[in-house]
């Protein structure tokens, strides 16, 4: 990734910031994309041409790719899909993530987890996948800093 593109994503958060400020931007969602671009830089997914076709957001030498991100202050846990609709799962927690460990620098970190460790994640109650702090208490399998 150049200088140049991480400059614009570092401006792009501090618009985000503003945006939400003014009370223009209620939810994280749009980030998502950003998540998928970050992942496909550290992995060389192919992302899928739809972003709309369900259970997985693309492909790499392993498989079928799901990508989540979590950059909220104030959301607890995160939504990992359905670990029968992908092989492995990359999580991007961003630079608000209320998930992240405070112990681990970086602006993003990226942590991959194979469909059969979601799968110990599961909420019987509600028939879903998804975890709080946990799993992200060590090391990310990738860290992208925009200010180096």
């Amino acid at each position: 990734m150049n200088n140049e593109t991480k400059q614009a994503i570092s401006q792009f958060f501090e618009s985000i910031e503003k945006l939400k400020q003014f009370g223009v931007f209620r939810s994280d969602k749009y980030l998502g994309d950003l998540g998928e671009y970050i992942s496909q830089y550290f992995y060389n997914i192919e992302l899928a041409k739809s972003g709309r076709q369900p259970g997985h957001d693309g492909i790499d030498s392993e498989g079928l790719v799901q990508v989540k991100y979590h950059g909220s202050i104030t959301r607890t846990n995160i939504d990992l899909g359905n670990p029968d609709e992908y092989q492995n799962l990359l999580i991007v927690l961003g630079p608000n993530s209320l998930l992240r460990n405070s112990s681990v620098e970086g602006d993003f970190l990226v942590y991959r987890m194979s469909a059969d460790t979601v799968r110990q994640f599961k909420n019987e109650n509600k028939e879903t996948y998804s975890c709080g702090k946990e799993p992200f208490a060590g090391q990310p399998s990738n860290v992208l800093n925009l200010k180096a």
